[in-house]
């Protein structure tokens, strides 16, 4: 059973405790959002753009409470909300005005001359599964545009997030959303199989670990369900080369500690040539040594807590277990004696190569550094993952780096940068780190009816 609660991470204390969806609600739930789609797929594209526009203002209008909100939910730090917050309203402002000429019919050239097109319709309700950490902006990114083709979305947000979830809602009917086109519920999971057992529920995107993803996708199969799964990565970041290491070292550092490692395209596995390994890792050992850990409300916070202490502590334990079997640790990955979920970001070198940090996707502050000989060594290891989402190469030579990323297993890949994503191109992994594409037109045209039509002449 879910338990629905604001736990705060920076006090370790519950503040305040909801009650989940009773299973014999759902499915006036769901009638509501089926009754909702019967007239806003036949809305007119301009007023939910308006709708979306007016969404985005009032995200930047109450940026600094809503950013209050999931600092208290999952301490992210304010400054760093406030950063989500800003992508929400870009990703409205976006869909607003992008969304309309990517769902207009696509007219194909075919090959009998017989006009043929593509409609690009809605399926109906949509239930949306999405984790904690960007509690704002996954539901963003899956949600607004499929506001826009015209579904209707059930979402569930993570059981910590009761609060913040309720306030993305709230906002969207101040917005003018009409009622049951989207619905914050207070879902159990046991009862995911209940909703999506429901004919008039037509898709379910999840993004959260590869187990839950698993889960969700046999019940996606089980009842012929549309799914997109955004799952974990064990991303790699290449460094072949750099004009600047220690500044890309430091970049390195930051990159993964942002939002406490909390983060699926965190690079998880920093791969460096050993020609400039050790001036890398002093570089590292400083900057981490400078990351300031506190209260999300602190302005000099740089790291804020995990998002539970038991998350922590899980995290902690997974660095003295590499430590355990030979890996050197440089700095951190201990628990501070204080109330909350903080911890010190840790430096690691020398991980074995079958270790569970290795091998798995650690959500927590771990710099985990690998070298290598050269470049095939380099690619060797960053493939060797049964993950791929995002992953990263840093070169001065964009020919040698771009070589170098279509050799790579991964859904994305960036070149001289890590962690990166925007409305306009497509975000998604491969392998254990999912299926499906979000952001732009591949986003939009993940949950519509691909409606082919030929028009042959009067008889």
């Amino acid at each position: 059973m879910s338990h629905y609660r604001v736990h705060n991470p920076n006090t370790g204390e519950v503040e305040e405790r909801f009650a989940s969806l009773p299973t014999a609600a759902i499915p006036g739930v769901i009638g509501a959002a089926w009754d909702a789609f019967t007239t806003w797929r036949d809305t007119p594209m301009a007023r939910r753009s308006e709708i979306l526009h007016r969404f985005g203002e009032l995200v930047t209008e109450r940026s600094d409470e809503l950013a209050e909100l999931i600092g208290r939910e999952m301490g992210k730090p304010l400054r760093d909300g406030a950063a989500e917050l800003a992508t929400v309203s870009h990703h409205a402002h976006w869909f607003a005005d992008n969304a309309p000429r990517y769902l207009e019919p696509t007219t194909l050239d075919a090959e009998d001359g017989i006009l043929t097109y593509v409609l690009h319709q809605p399926l109906g309700v949509l239930l949306g599964i999405m984790p904690w950490n960007f509690p704002y902006s996954q539901i963003a990114r899956f949600a607004l545009p499929q506001l826009m083709v015209g579904n209707t979305v059930l979402m569930k947000q993570a059981e910590i997030c009761p609060r913040s979830s309720a306030a993305f809602e709230a906002l969207l009917r101040e917005a003018g959303l009409p009622s049951g086109v989207y619905q914050n519920i207070y879902l159990d999971i046991e009862d995911t199989e209940h909703v999506l057992a429901d004919p008039r529920v037509k898709g379910v995107s999840l993004t959260g670990s590869d187990r839950a993803g698993s889960s969700v996708a046999e019940l996606a199969g089980k009842y012929t369900k549309r799914s997109l799964l955004e799952l974990g990565g064990n991303d790699a970041m290449v460094v072949l080369d750099a004009a600047d290491i220690p500044a890309v070292a430091r970049e390195a550092v930051r990159t993964r500690v942002f939002n406490a490692g909390q983060v699926c395209t965190s690079n998880k596995r920093i791969i460096v040539l050993d020609s400039v390994f050790e001036e890398f890792l002093a570089a590292a050992r400083t900057e981490i040594a400078s990351i300031v850990v506190g209260p999300y409300d602190d302005p000099a916070t740089d790291m804020g807590p995990l998002s539970s202490i038991a998350a922590r502590d899980d995290v902690v334990r997974r660095v003295a277990s590499a430590v355990a079997v030979g890996a050197h640790l440089h700095y951190g990955g201990e628990k501070i004696d204080r109330p909350g979920a903080y911890m010190t970001p840790a430096l690691l070198t020398d991980i074995p190569a079958g270790h569970d940090i290795a091998c798995n996707e650690v959500f927590g502050p771990v710099v985990a550094l690998y070298r290598v000989a050269d470049e095939e060594e380099a690619l060797a290891l960053a493939n060797s993952t049964a993950y791929g989402l995002q992953s990263s190469v840093w070169s001065q030579d964009l020919e040698k780096a771009q070589r170098f990323a279509a050799r790579l297993a991964a859904g994305m890949t960036i070149i001289n940068k890590h962690r990166e994503s925007a409305p306009t191109w497509p975000f998604g992994g491969i392998n254990r780190s999912g299926y499906g594409r979000e952001e732009g037109a591949w986003g939009l045209r993940a949950f519509t009816n691909e409606h082919a039509v030929r028009v042959h002449p009067a008889r």
